[in-house]
C-alpha cells in the first residue's frame, strides 16, 4: 500500500489562519474587558458622584460598557464558529492523507 503525501503547504496555511483567529479572539476579550472596566468606572461614578452631570456620565458610561461586553460577546462566537469550520477542513486534508 502507498501512502499518500501530505501537503505539508495546505496544513501550514490551515495553521496560519488558525493563529489570526485565535489572536482576534485574544483582542476581542480584550475589549470585553474594556467594557466591564467602563461598566464599574461608570457604577462608582452613579454610587459616589451625587450630582446630575456625574450621574448622566456615569450611566453614559455604563451602557456603552454594556454595548461593548454584547459586541464582544457577538463577535466572540463568530469566531469560534470560524476556528471551528477550519479545524474540520484541517480533519479533511489529514484523514485524506
Amino acid at each position: 500500500m502507498a501512502k499518500k503525501k501530505v501537503n505539508h503547504q495546505e496544513l501550514m496555511s490551515y495553521f496560519a489562519e488558525e493563529q489570526v483567529l485565535l489572536s482576534k479572539e485574544r483582542t476581542i476579550l480584550s475589549f470585553m474587558r474594556t467594557g466591564l472596566a467602563f461598566i464599574i468606572l461608570g457604577l462608582a461614578v452613579v454610587n459616589f458622584l451625587l450630582n446630575l452631570p456625574a450621574q448622566i456620565v456615569g450611566w453614559m458610561l455604563v451602557v456603552i460598557g454594556f454595548g461593548e461586553v454584547f459586541e464582544s460577546v457577538r463577535r466572540l462566537f463568530r469566531y469560534k464558529k470560524r476556528l471551528e469550520s477550519l479545524k474540520e477542513k484541517e480533519k479533511k486534508v489529514k484523514t485524506e492523507d
